[in-house]
């Protein structure tokens, strides 16, 4: 498959997880994966205009379920192969892509109630906000409007609680938690290398 291309730059989104369990059960990192996906998925489709006619239905948490175009999709540019989980993804910089990595730090740090202190937790919430804003220029929508509170009622125009809350719960449930992410603004992915054969 071909790298992605964007005019724009990219999100690059590591996530890492907690080590407090060295052998992670496949099921459970698998579930993870499926479900953060899902959460990236289902946030792109309620802030980006550009899918304001997505009708939800009860489908739409199946594995093989298309619910964005592939270009809007996350791509793995690193997973690692042991524990703890490090993941790293990349995405198109676009305002809708700010909008929904902004709502998904949020719910986030719900889930996993970040015990950081609140000091920390701002200045990493100010330091997100202008790496999400870098490539975006004036006249864009400015992040700092959307919050949890008006990200519910836009799932509740849309009639997506249900499907919400199981993504939510899912990985609430998950023993997998993320316990870190860093989200920076790149102009260009860097080149992969082949390896020697």
């Amino acid at each position: 498959m071909m790298p992605p291309t964007s005019d724009f730059g990219f999100f690059r989104i590591e996530f890492r997880a907690n080590d407090e369990d060295d052998y992670p059960a496949f099921p459970d990192t698998n579930y993870f994966l499926h479900d953060l996906n899902l959460l990236y998925e289902f946030s792109r489709v309620i802030v980006d205009p550009k899918y304001r006619g997505y009708r939800f239905s009860r489908f739409f948490t199946y594995r093989n379920r298309r619910r964005i175009d592939a270009d809007d999709q996350l791509r793995i540019e690193r997973l690692t192969q042991q524990s703890p989980l490090y993941i790293a993804t990349v995405v198109a910089a676009l305002p809708a892509t700010a909008a929904t990595i902004w709502i998904g730090v949020q719910i986030f740090e719900k889930i996993a109630n970040f015990s950081l202190n609140r000091e920390i937790l701002k200045l990493n919430r100010d330091k997100l906000r202008r790496e999400l804003a870098q490539p975006l220029g004036q006249g864009q929508a400015d992040i700092r409007e959307l919050t949890e509170d008006s990200f519910r009622q836009q799932v509740h125009i849309r009639e997506a609680e249900y499907i919400y809350d199981r993504i939510e719960n899912h990985l609430r449930d998950n023993p997998i938690r993320i316990r870190e992410i860093e989200v920076a603004y790149v102009r260009e992915l860097p080149k992969k290398i082949e390896e020697e054969k």
